[in-house]
């Protein structure tokens, strides 16, 4: 081969690479992604607003009738037995002979003025509180997640697929378990 014709065959193909790797002046239109409105952001955040006022409200008509969380929390059902044994007793004890209740009373005076440190601590329900915390911690969760899928609706139009996330809420729901369990055994027996 020649070097002209070489040459030459080297200038056709860069010219012909040249020619069809450069662009047109047809760019193609791309969409422009329209940003979130205010409103829309509004809308997105609204079920994370709606459960803080919803439980500063409930905190602070609880607050204003001063109920505590821990009385809440109370197993009331063992707090009624216990003053069910009570009158059991008193109501033994105004029954029995006056020999027998002032043999009584001395043995409670001897026994340490006859109250029962145990006694008067109220019975504080872990299941209930167990209860407590998932069922808020799922509420918020819920909350925040519908946040997002609705933020991700106004911003790309398309919902998020969560079905992943059955697992983490029904983790949640282990929570209302123990609660559930002891108040079928209470009625039970």
């Amino acid at each position: 081969m020649r070097p002209l014709n070489f040459l030459l065959l080297l200038t056709a193909v860069f010219t012909s690479v040249v020619m069809y790797g450069q662009q047109t002046n047809t760019i193609p239109t791309v969409p422009k992604p329209i940003p979130i409105t205010d409103a829309e952001k509004w809308i997105a955040i609204s079920p994370i607003l709606l459960f803080l006022l919803i439980t500063c409200l409930v905190f602070f008509k609880l607050k204003k009738d001063k109920v505590s969380l821990k009385d809440l929390l109370l197993d009331k059902d063992a707090n009624v037995q216990i003053e069910v044994e009570k009158t059991k007793q008193r109501v033994a004890f105004l029954s029995a002979s006056t020999e027998s209740q002032q043999a009584m009373k001395a043995a409670d005076a001897t026994a340490g003025n006859g109250e029962d440190p145990n006694a008067s601590k109220p019975n504080t329900s872990v299941s209930r509180f167990l209860a407590f915390i998932s069922g808020l911690v799922s509420v918020g969760l819920a909350c925040v997640l519908t946040t997002f899928a609705i933020w991700n609706y106004f911003d790309v139009s398309n919902f998020p697929n969560l079905n992943n996330l059955v697992g983490v809420l029904l983790t949640l729901g282990i929570g209302v378990v123990p609660y559930a369990f002891n108040k079928i055994t209470t009625a039970a027996k």
